[in-house]
């Protein structure tokens, strides 16, 4: 029979793919609405666009190492 083997569903790889997708739209978005208003001078949409698709690629970058189970 063998040892039982575990098996995980590793999430990190969609959640890479996820955030991702949302940070490129929500920068795309940023970039050509220029949704300012007087009361904020930055352009939020772009600046937290940067930031999502910024955790997207390091998720995207962690996926790629193998998962390692400890016993």
């Amino acid at each position: 029979m063998g040892t039982p083997r575990k098996e995980f569903l590793d999430l990190r790889l969609l959640v890479g793919v996820l955030f991702t997708f949302y940070g490129i739209v929500l920068t795309l978005y940023g970039f050509f609405a220029s949704p300012h208003t007087h009361l904020m001078k930055s352009n939020i949409d772009l600046w937290w666009g940067l930031v999502t698709l910024l955790f997207g690629i390091v998720f995207l970058i962690i996926s790629r190492r193998p998962l390692r189970l400890d016993d």
